[in-house]
């Protein structure tokens, strides 16, 4: 139960999977129990490196220039159905925007919200 409640709340440290039957009902949780190997946890507890900095200007007006990811499909579906999820940076305003959707298909069609917005 320890990995599960681990992955379910987004890869915690033990000490806040430990703390879950005391602010809880229903959850029981071994105080006793070893986190198994986690290449999630151990990921994002590895320190990264900045980005170095860039002696480009920004853009100039908005959509000059974007910057996006696409990631996905993950192993487990959103309640509303959703597999991917992509990433624009507009990098006129270092605005963020992320868009779910259920398959690459629709990348598109998030583009063009980010467009009309």
């Amino acid at each position: 139960m320890w990995d599960l409640w681990h992955a379910h709340m987004g890869h915690p440290s033990g000490d806040a999977v430990k703390q879950l039957p005391l602010i809880t009902k229903g959850v029981c949780v071994s105080s006793t129990a070893l986190l198994q190997h986690c290449e999630s946890y151990i990921i994002t507890k590895h320190p990264w490196l900045p980005y170095p900095s860039s002696n480009k200007p920004q853009a100039a007006h908005m959509f000059d220039l974007v910057h996006s990811d696409l990631c996905g499909s993950f192993p487990v579906v959103t309640p509303h159905g959703k597999l991917y999820f992509i990433i624009f940076l507009n990098d006129h305003m270092n605005l963020l925007n992320i868009q779910l959707f259920a398959s690459k298909d629709q990348a598109l069609d998030a583009w063009n919200i980010i467009c009309v917005c």
